[in-house]
């Protein structure tokens, strides 16, 4: 099945300027290309619209909450498309970051962060992220201790070191996506390639593919929907066709309210669609429209049970 369409790019990159007009450091250069992506083509700004609302959707459901949120402020539409105003964080993501010590930064949960590293390159952080970034003369190296991030290298004649953990890999320019959970890390190519340090020979990863590497397990290549894989940079989470078990521990990344799959029945229930991270009782509700599930809260966690289950 074939996910992918022009429509749905359009969608895509609207997400993305959504998520890069809310950064902190926005510049008057980002709102100028804003403004010439928008008369690029006359869908843009449909687009665009419809992006914004995706902050708002499934927050909507909260008419019915689970548990007393105070509202959160919300982001004009008029006044992003306007170019001006103070930049307000729209939804349940808070976008924020801590520099811990030179050449180290990390997000807490529900945080996500854009910055530009000392040799120009461009990084996104998500969610509980940590990276460390150090350059000497003949190499740039960028440690991920944990958590996820989109790097988009910046053309050097040093090559650039990514490390892993037990892992590395090594680029020269190209935008990829790093995970690192415990010892389990994934790389994928979106734009130019890598290589990657593998046990008898390197690992040449093209553009579109991805690498998931494990203590214990052998390394694994495919080529993932792109469009999907780098939904989390607009403040959402693509799953299609995942199990709900998959889905509530990424989702979980995101807020420090878990979603808690009480049976197996539920757990292998699956679900398709694109959701607002940071909004569990949402989520929470959305599953309970969709699927045979119920949908509780204790007020430390929110509990999703078959409906057939007591």
């Amino acid at each position: 099945m074939i996910f992918r369409s022009e429509p749905e790019n359009a969608n895509r990159q609207a997400g993305e300027w959504l998520a890069r007009l809310h950064a902190d450091d926005r510049a008057p250069e980002d709102e100028a290309e804003f403004r010439g992506w928008l008369k690029a083509d006359p869908s843009h700004q449909d687009a665009f619209e419809r992006a914004s609302a995706i902050w708002d959707a499934v927050g909507g459901l909260r008419n019915r909450p689970l548990a007393a949120e105070p509202d959160r402020p919300r982001m004009s539409r008029r006044m992003i498309l306007a170019g001006g105003g103070a930049v307000i964080v729209a939804g349940a993501t808070t976008f924020g970051w801590r520099e811990a010590h030179a050449g180290v930064y990390e997000t807490g949960i529900g945080e996500q962060r854009r910055l530009m590293l000392e040799d120009g390159s461009r990084v996104m952080l998500d969610t509980d992220t940590r990276i460390r970034f150090r350059t000497r003369s003949d190499v740039r190296m960028l440690s991920l201790g944990m958590g996820r991030a989109d790097l988009d290298i910046a053309a050097d004649s040093r090559p650039f070191v990514i490390e892993m953990g037990a892992r590395r890999a090594i680029a020269q320019a190209g935008r990829l996506d790093l995970r690192r959970d415990g010892d389990a890390v994934a790389l994928t190519a979106i734009q130019g390639s890598a290589r990657i340090d593998a046990p008898g020979a390197p690992v040449s990863l093209s553009p579109g593919s991805r690498i998931a590497m494990g203590t214990g397990r052998p390394d694994k290549l495919d080529r993932p929907e792109l469009d999907d894989l780098i939904a989390w940079q607009s403040g959402r989470l693509a799953f299609r066709d995942e199990t709900l078990a998959n889905a509530a521990i990424e989702m979980n990344r995101y807020t420090t309210r878990a979603l808690v799959i009480a049976d197996p029945q539920a757990a292998a229930m699956r679900v398709s669609g694109v959701y607002r991270v940071g909004d569990p009782e949402a989520f929470a509700r959305s599953l309970a429209l969709l699927l045979p599930v119920r949908a509780s809260s204790d007020g430390e966690a929110i509990r999703i049970t078959a409906a057939s289950g007591k």
